[in-house]
């Protein structure tokens, strides 16, 4: 009886436990991503990668309970590399509490897709392209870096790659509209 007793509590115990732990990871992610709220809005978008420069807006919204982030691009013809066509492309933004890190979920109109790691720099994030396909392994250092300039603009530089025969590094600055 005592041991049927004992076992009970114990089971009570842990269970109390993990949700007081699940409830702490919860609070954690509702910080970090409140933290972003300066970007729920549209911006309007200048970038240049190489001898090409062009604009596109971008809006982000929170989505999914308010724990991850949207953000849609819009690129009008001809701004989106060259393409002749108009360009959309969706993100999706979040806090893994487990990890302790970001993740970006992008893909966009054209059929390219991608994720990404970000890391906390106190004024944004470096990103870190991780691949579903190991084809290559993942670079050390940060791919990109998303810098807040102020609550109405930012910019992000990277990456870096190849292009008609030279390295290119991407460059955006985005103001809120």
């Amino acid at each position: 009886m005592n041991l049927i007793l004992l076992a009970s509590l114990t089971l009570i115990t842990l269970a109390l436990s993990s949700n007081v732990l699940q409830a702490q990871e919860a609070k954690l992610g509702n910080e970090k991503i409140s933290g972003v709220n300066y970007l729920v809005g549209t911006w309007s978008c200048a970038h240049q990668v190489g001898d090409f420069s062009g604009k596109y807006k971008t809006t982000y919204e929170k989505v999914l309970g308010g724990r991850w982030l949207k953000e849609t691009y819009d690129f009008p013809p001809g701004q989106f590399g060259g393409n002749p066509q108009p360009v959309t492309a969706e993100a999706l933004i979040g806090y893994d509490n487990r990890r302790g890190q970001w993740v970006r979920f992008f893909a966009d109109s054209v059929g390219d897709y991608f994720s990404i790691r970000m890391k906390d720099t106190g004024n944004g994030w470096t990103y870190q392209y991780v691949s579903f396909f190991v084809t290559v392994p993942e670079k050390t250092g940060a791919d990109a870096t998303f810098t807040k300039k102020s609550d109405t603009e930012y910019v992000i530089d990277g990456p870096t790659y190849p292009e008609n025969g030279k390295q290119v590094t991407e460059h955006h600055q985005c103001r809120k509209q």
